[in-house]
């Protein structure tokens, strides 16, 4: 069982601290965690980078389920593999075979951005949009989830 307890640092002031230094520190939380208890979770995460902008948005996701996972007592292993345009310059199919078996073998799949212009005048079964349309098929999944906000109706 994880362990965890939020204090805040505003009880934790001495008396004798100055009002100009109270008035400088800002009021944080600690976190005490307490991971003795628990064994640490390993999960394994396929990157799918694809095109685009799609590798550095991933590589800086990477980073943060690194940190993220630091802090809560879990480890990612990552095995990036390639889907879309980049599949299709290297293989000659925008979802090689290899890539949707690592897909179906991982705990989850993290993909960037698929396509571009360079690949706009390809046949429909090589345009990079069909490795993602494969890659749903093969995985059973049917919904691409994004951040939305919900505005209030009037």
């Amino acid at each position: 069982m994880f362990a965890s307890l939020q204090l805040s640092s505003a009880s934790f002031r001495p008396k004798f601290q100055s009002k100009s230094i109270y008035a400088l520190s800002s009021t944080r939380l600690a976190t005490i965690r307490c991971s003795a208890a628990t064994s640490r979770k390993r999960y394994s995460i396929t990157l799918l980078p694809g095109d685009g902008i799609g590798p550095e948005v991933i590589s800086v996701a990477k980073k943060v389920l690194k940190l993220a996972g630091s802090l809560e007592g879990m480890e990612f292993g990552f095995k990036e593999m390639p889907v879309g345009g980049c599949a299709l310059d290297l293989t000659g199919v925008p979802l090689p075979e290899e890539t949707l078996l690592a897909a179906k073998q991982s705990d989850a799949v993290l993909l960037g951005a698929i396509g571009g212009y360079k690949w706009d005048n390809n046949k429909k079964h090589l345009k990079p949009e069909t490795g993602l349309l494969q890659l749903r098929s093969g995985l059973k999944v049917f919904a691409n989830l994004r951040p939305a906000s919900v505005s209030p109706q009037k």
